[in-house]
């Protein structure tokens, strides 16, 4: 009997954003070099692997490289991928006051509503962080999940608010069933 095997496959398409926004790689033509690459070489080979196999994937990219790459965009929304916000520039949600979040969600929203077609519904924070505004700015945009958050593996983890540590213990402090977890 065969195994059924799946796997969550989330490519993140950051070309020169990561290094501008998160690294200050900005002046480095290393870096700059890199970014390049994925957008000219790295996209195009992993949606051919995905066409292969028959592999339908979210993409978290960001604004800028969607407006600075919409060739490779565009490659990947014709491919019938789903695009996930990923910040526009790569900034770390830690970094940013409530306000400066917003409007790079709206930017980001914006940019990816209008290259594809389609209002974004997931997320995958830059840096691989969310600040303690991110969970609300999002579900006030209508974004339903992010694959940022890790607490468990073979299940969606959907936006909530509320959660608290309490002790050793952790306590939901949202109403379980509004959420399907």
């Amino acid at each position: 009997m065969a195994k059924d095997i799946q796997v969550c496959i989330n490519p993140h398409f950051d070309a020169v954003a990561l290094w501008i926004g998160s690294f200050g790689g900005e002046d480095s033509p290393c870096d700059i070099s890199r970014g390049v690459f994925a957008a000219k070489r790295g996209v195009p080979r992993m949606l051919e692997m995905f066409r292969r196999y028959g592999i339908t994937t979210t993409w978290g990219v960001t604004g800028h490289s969607m407006e600075s790459f919409p060739k490779a965009a565009e490659m990947i929304i014709k491919d019938g991928h789903e695009i996930a916000i990923h910040g526009y520039l790569h900034e770390n949600p830690l970094a940013l006051i409530r306000e400066q979040e917003a409007d790079i969600l709206d930017k980001t929203i914006d940019v990816i509503t209008k290259m594809s077609g389609k209002a974004p519904t997931g997320y995958m924070a830059p840096w691989w962080e969310l600040s303690k505004n991110s969970v609300e700015l999002l579900i006030e945009r209508g974004i339903n999940y992010d694959s940022s958050l890790m607490e468990d593996d073979y299940h969606p983890h959907y936006l909530r608010v509320g959660d608290t540590s309490v002790g050793t213990e952790f306590e939901y402090r949202t109403t379980p069933d509004k959420y399907r977890f």
